[in-house]
């Protein structure tokens, strides 16, 4: 989905003053956090990973790391990340810029729990220059989470 074509659903569900033009680069969720002036636990980290040759996407909050051992419990095997040649291909979206919006391919995404009790959720919107300030049912709404997990610690 290109920038475009992102703004365009936020327009379609009445939230287009949610999509944010950063001043300074927000690649990383620390970078984020600052630049948005929020905690970094409010930043909605997208992990893209292998699972039995399929391409998944893991929403996470920053305070989260993923655990190998809850990861194997759940999925059956341990977790791989895409390399970011094929995190731009199997999303549309560079490493920094992605979000489990309107993805290149009709990915999986998985909620973990550690975003349950965040007000607001900042994932990134395409680009390390973009974000979004979304509820969490707004960004569930957006992005048809499979199912919740608890694969962090």
């Amino acid at each position: 989905m290109s920038l475009i074509d992102l703004k365009n659903e936020l327009s379609y569900h009445r939230l287009k003053d949610r999509y944010l033009d950063l001043p300074a680069t927000g690649a990383t969720v620390n970078e984020a956090a600052e630049v948005l002036h929020v905690d970094p636990d409010a930043i909605a980290k997208s992990l893209v990973l292998n699972v039995n040759q399929q391409p998944i996407v893991i929403v996470l909050s920053d305070n989260a790391r993923l655990d190998n051992h809850r990861f194997k419990d759940e999925f059956q095997i341990r977790p791989r990340l895409l390399s970011p040649n094929a995190v731009q291909r199997e999303t549309g979206y560079p490493v920094g810029g992605v979000n489990p919006i309107g993805l290149e391919n009709d990915l999986p995404v998985y909620f973990d729990t550690s975003l349950k009790g965040l007000e607001w959720l900042y994932p990134a919107a395409g680009d390390e220059y973009h974000a979004l300030k979304l509820t969490l049912d707004e960004l569930s709404e957006l992005s048809h989470p499979v199912r919740w997990v608890a694969v962090s610690k």
